[in-house]
């Protein structure tokens, strides 16, 4: 019968020549507590696993059924705390990791850190650092690229509505000097920002009315009385709203 870890008593691990034994299946029920909790705390020493789960890249790195098991009996993957990206970072000797502007910049330089060293001194190698500890896109251009001078390169870097400070200049800086090779020379380093600015967009329409009055009076009419002679004045007043011509 398969036995699976974690979820598995130690007492039914005992041999029959031992299992039989009150004092043993008692002392080894004992120790279920201590050995559950040894075995929960094993997805904690998953160093690697836990920072690929931390940057985005879990599912490319699958485990081993037994460890997945007991990664979901722990409750997930927790993530690395700062200071054990500090170790990493060391270990593995991470350039440029001082420049990392925040705990998830960190943990992309260390990710992508056998990478980089694999591909320093190219291009690629250049944006990626710069990209991953500052939080910024990065356009790297050789010389023939732009019509420079041969063997020297340049660097942007869209910093959209930030600035870059003095501080975050020389993170940049030695970042290129970091991962450049040695025959290549900054030309130099180029900024972008760009501030958006509302704009109002408003249609007016300007409309005169003219109201001119008209007094109309006609002439009364003329009655014929053989007896009586009576006169009488009728007055109309007509309003005409005409549009400008």
């Amino acid at each position: 019968m398969a036995r699976r870890l974690g979820s598995t008593p130690f007492r039914e691990l005992l041999p029959d020549s031992l299992g039989g034994d009150a004092s043993i299946r008692a002392a080894a029920a004992a120790l279920d507590g201590v050995l559950d909790a040894t075995t929960r705390a094993i997805p904690g020493v998953l160093l690697y696993a836990r920072l690929a789960h931390d940057t985005g890249a879990a599912a490319s790195v699958p485990m081993l059924p037994p460890l997945s098991r007991l990664t979901a009996l722990s409750g997930g993957l927790a993530s690395l705390p700062e200071p054990v990206l500090d170790h990493l970072a060391w270990q593995l000797h991470v350039e440029g990791y001082e420049a990392a502007v925040d705990v998830a910049a960190k943990r992309q330089l260390i990710a992508g850190s056998l990478l980089l060293h694999r591909r320093r001194g190219t291009p690629w190698a250049v944006r990626t650092a710069l990209e991953a500890a500052l939080h910024v896109p990065a356009t790297v251009q050789q010389w023939f690229e732009y019509g420079g001078e041969p063997y020297f390169f340049r660097v942007r870097l869209e910093l959209g509505g930030a600035g870059l400070d003095e501080a975050a200049q020389r993170n940049a800086l030695q970042l290129i000097q970091d991962y450049k090779n040695v025959r290549s020379w900054l030309d130099y380093l180029e900024t972008a920002s760009s501030i958006p600015c509302r704009e109002h967009v408003a249609v007016a329409s300007v409309s005169r009315t003219m109201m001119r009055t008209c007094f109309y009076s006609p002439k009364p009419p003329v009655v014929p009385c053989p007896v009586h002679v009576a006169g009488c004045a009728v007055v109309i007043t007509r309003s005409v709203i005409c549009p400008k011509r």
